[in-house]
């Protein structure tokens, strides 16, 4: 097939060729970048059935992005032939590593943190390998580990094939036989698989066992002259322990002994827990520890234990661990089991949950999906799940439900909606307010009958008395501190003092005071505790609280208010960006209860297109947290920020419907904006400093270029027809007010556009240039306003009643902003003087709040992309 054109893919030359396929280098003709093809043999694009199923497995594959996982970019047709098309990686095959012996184990610890990381993002979503072996294992020339054909091996099974299926292993190289094929892929199965029984994540943990003691010993685990012989070694053969280097540190034994016992019960459950404890080993620290796996006989909370109960986010609940441990008792049970979303309903992402203080009960936010036939998309309303029932109880649905908690009796739930503090019978009934807020942030009641809360988003906290009153001030902001706020308070087991996190920023950027601090009823002295990035909850004398994505245990004794030991990791995968400062997606009980949303935690937000008439076109992406979308200018693909906190602007193809990541870095990348021949993309970020613009070729070669560097936020807006201009919004230290700001492409020069005491944002320019719609707040309020461009002459408000997002249409007769939960229309006549019209309502919107960017419109106005 050299020199053939599959579609739009000029074949160059083979790659592999095998039992499952051919493999070609390939030049995307339409993207400009070389890719894999594999091109599938006829028994499986002959078979309906198959072919559907291998569609139906590819589509879920294309949407497991991850920089350690090889992309899957579609599976498509030309002719009578179908074809994959993958992410073409660079390097070598780990096998081609290993024939030149055992890795240094630094090395190999570096490369198994890589692919325990691609494996863990693939079994939060359901993903399993199935054929994890060096052969699947790429290794970039700069060091980065590649797992090719993730989740393939199911795919290429018929329906009613076992998960011993050895002659359809879909990993093949031009350098292997078929024998060989077979060999290598049964050395490499776990002890289940090679029996025929369903397999499930922890087979392929079983298989990163395998894999890493090769690295490390250099020869294969398990070999043998027939498929037989090398299936009986899997069962039965004794492992090579005594091929490890000497100096091998304990804890990577262990590791390995977990990783590889055959009874699979026994066997390691989670593979985050693998790359903790290599992670561990990466930087240096104490060897003494074990392996941290939910297995009780591992934890060290004494006596009473917790139960642990996970739980995923989206529209699919995932697994629930719970480890139940008597005191006294010998007889330490572990259990599986699911906790699900209501019906129709997704765990809201931006209120933790609440255990009940005797452990029994979950009360949570739900937030209505779109299929849901009772209750508006993005209505949230408020449930009690009893741990010993089936389906949770719905309680109330006022308005904006946020952040439940507990009374100490269990009878009551306090909440937050319809900006008020209420509370509720937690067996239903009235809901009965004790005072008014104003977005404020977690509440905890004691004993005695008061209730600690945060009133207003920035303020300290407040008391009231649980049966209502007049609230009084608790803490109060310290300005020497760079206090924001105080908040996500939760009393201590005396009733009178409290934990609480301090929100405290400078230049926008959280400063060196956030953390978890300590407070009491006698006054309004406060302690910190600990510098954090997520609140803390006491239960059985230890402190919960989350780093990065680890939720951490330490030791505390509540009567001294002081910490006794160090911490250790109890779960992992724990969300937070969705709740805002200090937040964690976690509740605990004194009773030994801990539930925590599992998986990155993102907010739930779908982009969904729509026609003039405000009717659902199509929707777009996941519940994966899309923010900030732009549209190119062709039309074809929108680029957009994904993820709550520390995201990456990722590239949506709208023809083939396949994501694809832009961005990889561990800071916010936000607010891309496509070049006006989309050949480039600038996006913010906040790499080096608070305030950063980069830009990068599309095509992804390339490395990105700094345009811009502050010390203060910025937002891009637009980039002008020309080229020459862009626009972006910039937060003005000192004065605390967004302006509008201007980078010239051809001089690298950046400057206020728009600046002064009144917040000046969302710069949009007209197709000629001649004109800039843009949002001030002069008037009290944030309307549209419209004068010429580049020199500020005349000055027209264009909207009444509030608007904000100012965009243009491409003939420049009609200009769009956003008013009241409305897209406004607004006819205008951008001539040599401009003149505009009436206001017209096109249709309403439910956005997602908070967003800089909550829609886009297509350059002929009749249809909108909306958030």
């Amino acid at each position: 097939m050299i020199g053939e054109t599959l579609a739009h893919y000029e074949i160059t030359s083979q790659l592999g060729v095998g039992g499952m396929g051919e493999v070609y280098l390939a030049r995307d003709t339409k993207l400009g970048r070389d890719v894999a093809i594999k091109v599938l043999p006829k028994p499986v694009s002959g078979d309906p059935e198959r072919l559907a199923r291998f569609d139906r497995e590819a589509r879920t594959l294309a949407t497991l992005q991850h920089a350690n996982i090889a992309s899957i970019y579609g599976f498509e047709s030309a002719g009578d032939v179908r074809f994959l098309v993958m992410e073409l990686v660079d390097g070598e095959d780990l096998s081609d590593r290993l024939q030149s012996g055992a890795i240094p184990i630094d090395e190999a610890i570096d490369l198994a943190v890589q692919l325990a990381e691609g494996m863990a993002a693939a079994h939060t979503v359901g993903i399993i390998h199935r054929d994890l072996k060096p052969a699947n294992l790429k290794i970039t020339p700069e060091g980065k580990l590649k797992i090719l054909d993730f989740g393939l091996a199911r795919a290429y099974a018929d329906d009613q094939a076992s998960d011993l299926d050895l002659e359809n292993s879909p990993t093949i190289t031009a350098a292997m036989t078929q024998a060989g094929v077979i060999l290598g892929t049964a050395a490499y199965m776990s002890p289940e698989q090679a029996r025929g029984k369903r397999v499930d994540h922890r087979s392929d943990i079983w298989s990163f066992g395998v894999v890493l003691l090769e690295m490390l010993t250099g020869s294969r685990v398990f070999e043998g002259e027939t498929v037989s012989d090398t299936l009986a070694g899997v069962l039965r053969a004794e492992l090579p322990w005594d091929q490890l280097p000497k100096h091998t540190p304990p804890t990577l034994r262990r590791l390995l002994s977990r990783c590889l016992e055959r009874d699979p019960s026994r066997r390691l459950q989670a593979i985050a827990e693998a790359r903790i404890a290599l992670e561990d080993l990466k930087a240096g620290r104490s060897d003494e520890s074990d392996v941290h796996t939910p297995t009780p006989s591992r934890s060290s909370f004494g006596r009473e234990r917790l139960v642990w109960i996970v739980v995923v986010a989206g529209m699919i609940a995932g697994l629930a661990a719970m480890t139940l441990l008597r005191s006294g008792t010998r007889e330490q049970l572990l259990t599986l089991s699911t906790l699900l979303p209501p019906d129709g309903w997704d765990f809201a992402p931006a209120s933790p949950f609440a255990v009940s203080p005797d452990g029994r009960r979950v009360a949570f936010v739900a937030i209505a999906r779109p299929d849901n036939e009772e209750a508006a998309s993005g209505t949230t309303s408020l449930w009690v799940r009893a741990l010993d029932e089936a389906e949770p109880r719905h309680l109330s649905s006022e308005g904006g439900e946020q952040y439940p908690f507990w009374s100490p009796d269990g009878r009551w739930l306090g909440f937050f909606a319809d900006d008020k503090l209420n509370k509720i019978d937690a067996r239903g009934g009235p809901i009965i307010s004790l005072c008014a807020t104003s977005d404020g942030r977690g509440g905890t009641w004691n004993e005695a009958g008061t209730i600690v809360f945060q009133r207003a988003w920035s303020e300290g906290l407040m008391k009231i008395a649980a049966g209502g009153g007049e609230p009084e001030a608790l803490t109060t902001l310290n300005k020497d501190r760079f206090d924001v706020a105080h908040r996500w308070p939760q009393f201590l087991p005396d009733g009178r003092h409290f934990l609480f996190y301090l929100v405290s920023t400078t230049n926008t950027v959280a400063s060196e005071y956030s953390g978890i601090y300590i407070g009491t009823l006698d006054s309004d002295e406060t302690r910190l505790l600990l510098k954090s990035e997520s609140r803390a909850l006491h239960a059985q004398g230890h402190l919960l609280y989350r780093v990065g994505s680890t939720l951490m245990a330490r030791p505390f004794d509540a009567n001294a208010l002081e910490f006794k030991g160090d911490p250790i990791p109890v779960a992992t995968d724990i969300p937070g960006g969705a709740i805002s400062w200090g937040g964690a997606h976690f509740g605990v009980s004194e009773a030994g209860v801990l539930v925590h949303l599992r998986g990155a935690g993102a907010t739930s937000s779908l982009l969904r297109w729509r026609d003039r008439d405000g009717n659902d076109l199509r929707t777009l992406g996941d519940a994966a947290g899309y923010w900030e979308p732009s549209l190119s200018n062709d039309g074809t693909r929108v680029a957009f920020s994904l993820g709550d906190a520390a995201g990456d602007i990722w590239i949506h193809d709208l023809e083939r419907d396949v994501r694809t990541r832009f961005t990889f870095h561990p800071a916010d990348d936000r607010t891309p904006l496509w070049s006006p021949d989309d050949s480039k993309l600038a996006f913010c970020t906040s790499r080096e400093s608070a305030g950063e613009i980069f830009v990068r070729p599309t095509s992804g070669r390339g490395d990105a270029e700094l345009l811009f560097t502050s010390d203060s936020r910025t937002s891009l807006s637009d980039w002008s027809n020309d080229g020459r201009f862009v626009l972006f919004d910039y937060l003005t230290l000192g004065d605390d007010a967004w302006d509008v700001w201007i980078l010239d492409m051809e001089t690298s020069e950046a400057k206020p556009l728009l600046s002064g005491r009144f917040n000046q944002i969302d710069g949009s320019l007209s197709a000629d240039g001649k004109w800039i719609a843009f949002s001030s707040e002069e008037s009290g309020a944030f309307e549209v306003y419209v004068q010429a461009f580049p020199e500020p002459q005349g000055r027209w408000m264009v909207s009444s009643g509030g608007g904000t997002q100012p965009a243009w249409g491409m003939d420049g007769r009609e200009l769009y902003y956003l008013s009241a939960g409305s897209i406004v229309s607004i006819a205008v006549d951008a001539g040599e003087n401009f003149s505009f019209g009436a206001p017209e309502v096109l249709f309403s919107v439910n956005l997602k709040a908070s967003q800089s960017v909550g829609y886009r419109v297509t350059d002929d106005g009749q249809r909108f992309l909306t958030n």
